[in-house]
């Protein structure tokens, strides 16, 4: 099941699975005298998000239908650049109408598939595409034709304001 958080949501549950109980409902405690736990907490949360968001299994995530909002551009080196909204922070799945099946997806610039692409002899094909993202850039490889369309694009965006994924993802919250 999916769950979409509030931020105040999403510590109360927080603090359940790491072993704090929840907010009193209309209470408040006033001290300045004590650490800030809940800024703690916020703190951990977030870091926990962000790596969920970044290293996660598929199905653990709410992947969102990016190719209605991306745009392509063809450049001059034989890659099509897909731009992006920036609160996308990571790339699921990938495929042009003119591609057998669906690209290979790396994040690190320095990796072996994309080094092979900078040379037109070992750069991807259409059986075995391959899609580099980083730092909010999208390359295709092989590029797109002047008539191709994204068959999908599917990611995965930031929120500060609310936190989108599967409940089975809270399995991996580990109590203090």
């Amino acid at each position: 099941m999916h769950l979409n958080l509030s931020p105040s949501q999403m510590l109360d549950i927080w603090r359940l699975h790491t072993g704090y109980k929840p907010s009193l409902a209309e209470s408040v405690f006033l001290r300045n005298d004590a650490i800030d736990t809940t800024a703690i907490h916020r703190s951990e949360m977030h870091r926990w998000y962000r790596r969920l968001l970044m290293e996660a299994p598929a199905e653990q995530l709410v992947a969102e239908d990016l190719s209605g909002i991306a745009t392509l551009s063809a450049d001059p080196d034989g890659h099509t650049l897909v731009c992006l909204p920036p609160e996308v922070v990571r790339i699921l799945k990938v495929r042009l109408a003119s591609w057998r099946r669906h690209a290979r997806i790396v994040t690190s610039p320095t990796h072996i598939l994309a080094l092979r692409q900078n040379h037109p002899y070992t750069r991807a094909t259409t059986s075995h595409p391959v899609a580099v993202f980083h730092d909010g850039e999208l390359r295709l490889y092989p590029a797109a034709t002047p008539d191709d369309t994204l068959l999908s694009l599917c990611g995965v965006s930031y929120s500060e304001d609310e936190y989108r994924f599967d409940d089975s993802a809270l399995a991996s919250i580990h109590p203090v």
